[in-house]
């Protein structure tokens, strides 16, 4: 995740701040109201995904799920499941790749592939993309802008992907650093997220508690002033 920092911000420093905005890159929404959009990255998995949707079935919870590609064609039924308990389905590349060692065709076949899977199986179009690692280099936003995508972000990471994170840090971190507006990051693939399901299930009590709405990527770019 540094090394994802540093890439941004020397596209920051060699092409300004504008070049980043004229790809349509959403990090967060300025808003006052108390609304926040959860993400979901890396799945679907077999074991983590399905309890993920039983936390946010019963929490009445609504996220955002950027898929691989290559998962979704090993479990093609959670996709479906996903869709259709009314969360959002975003593109995460086919394998998780290092797009900034690919070239433009290669970050293409990348996108292409997951789209492909995601009509076949699911029967929706995704039109928003996360890149692996968040990378945001010329070529994935040149291709990403020429597929018709939304690139999107995050504003808060509670580092659920670090296996030293368990259930109260991550959920101390969101506690400390969230904001309206703001989109959150967590991973239901990729690694053990058992400490993820944990935490998902007290970030949302605590944040219900405090006043906060759950809103999908979509709907929070509604929000915006």
């Amino acid at each position: 995740m540094k090394k994802t920092l540093l890439v941004t911000w020397i596209l920051l420093f060699v092409f300004g701040t504008q070049t980043l905005a004229a790809n349509n890159a959403l990090f967060r929404v300025d808003t006052k109201n108390k609304v926040v959009a959860i993400t979901f990255d890396d799945g679907p998995h077999p074991t983590f995904t399905p309890l993920l949707l039983k936390a946010l079935r019963e929490e009445r919870v609504q996220a955002t799920f950027f898929l691989l590609g290559r998962e979704v064609n090993k479990h093609p039924k959670i996709a479906i499941q996903i869709h259709k308990e009314g969360h959002e389905l975003g593109n995460h590349g086919y394998s998780h790749s290092v797009m900034r060692k690919l070239n433009q065709n290669q970050i293409y076949q990348e996108i292409i592939k997951t789209q492909k899977a995601i009509v076949r199986h699911v029967g929706v179009r995704p039109y928003l993309f996360r890149p692996p690692y968040g990378e945001m280099t010329p070529s994935i936003m040149k291709v990403n802008h020429q597929l018709g995508y939304r690139l999107i972000r995050w504003s808060l990471d509670p580092k659920d992907w670090d296996q030293h994170q368990n259930a109260n840090m991550i959920v101390r971190h969101v506690q400390k650093n969230v904001r309206p507006g703001d989109i959150i990051l967590f991973h239901d693939g990729g690694l053990n997220q058992k400490e993820t399901i944990r935490a998902v299930r007290s970030v949302i009590h605590d944040l219900k508690r405090k006043g906060y709405r759950f809103v999908t990527i979509s709907q929070l770019m509604k929000q915006g002033r």
